[in-house]
């Protein structure tokens, strides 16, 4: 995605005027596009640009079909990604902590949901042992109960469970998650009518999915922004 946005970019800047390296002593790489690697460049952002677009609106087709052509075991490749997670944090785990930051003030609006009384849940991807080590690092105390990751299931099932509890019926809920096509399976399920979606603009979401959830194409999704 960012391949795409950076592509789009650099295609629409302004022209601006272009050093003349050969004067230096040397060849000049800023030549005229049709006769320089500039060009070459250019051409293979569009092309990369593309191929992105094409993986972004089919991955899970190309996803599982490549796992079908590789005749790759998915929980092998669950348990050896993280493995790699497992010796990078016990080799050095300030510099794990160093790559997974939070996003800004995320975490800062959780301690005060919590400091309220809100019920705050995080349904992650994220296997259960590192999103538990990620919340205490931004300093976020959950219950662990609290706390879905991938051995829970899909979202769609967690959300189920939790609609389903007594103790929460006649709340409001709230989903805010940052892939759209997560929040279209929430939509789509007749049993999750209740829950109020919002696409969380900071995370992982693309330009286009910001633009069609803001325009308001998809009923019952609206986007938020961190100064929301």
């Amino acid at each position: 995605a960012d391949l795409v946005e950076a592509s789009q970019r650099f295609q629409k800047r302004p022209a601006k005027p272009r050093a003349n390296v050969a004067s230096l002593g040397g060849p000049s790489l800023l030549d005229e596009p049709e006769s320089s690697s500039s060009a070459e460049l250019i051409d293979n952002l569009g092309i990369a640009g593309l191929m992105c677009k094409n993986i972004l609106g089919s991955w899970e087709r190309i996803r599982d079909q490549k796992i079908a052509e590789l005749q790759l075991d998915v929980e092998e490749l669950i348990k050896g990604f993280g493995d790699v997670r497992d010796r990078w944090m016990a080799e050095d785990l300030k510099s794990w902590f160093g790559c997974n930051m939070a996003y800004d003030i995320v975490p800062d609006v959780m301690v005060e949901m919590l400091s309220r009384g809100a019920q705050v849940f995080v349904i992650t991807t994220k296997q259960k042992r590192f999103a538990k080590a990620l919340l205490e690092d931004f300093g976020v105390e959950l219950q662990e109960a609290n706390l879905f990751a991938l051995e829970d299931g899909p979202k769609t099932k967690v959300l189920k469970s939790l609609l389903a509890k007594s103790e929460y019926k006649g709340k409001e809920f709230h989903f805010i998650e940052d892939k759209l096509g997560t929040l279209r399976k929430v939509a789509k399920d007749p049993e999750l009518k209740a829950v109020q979606l919002h696409l969380a603009s900071w995370g992982y979401c693309t330009q286009k999915d910001i633009d069609v959830v803001k325009a308001g194409l998809l009923e019952g999704i609206s986007l938020l922004n961190q100064p929301d």
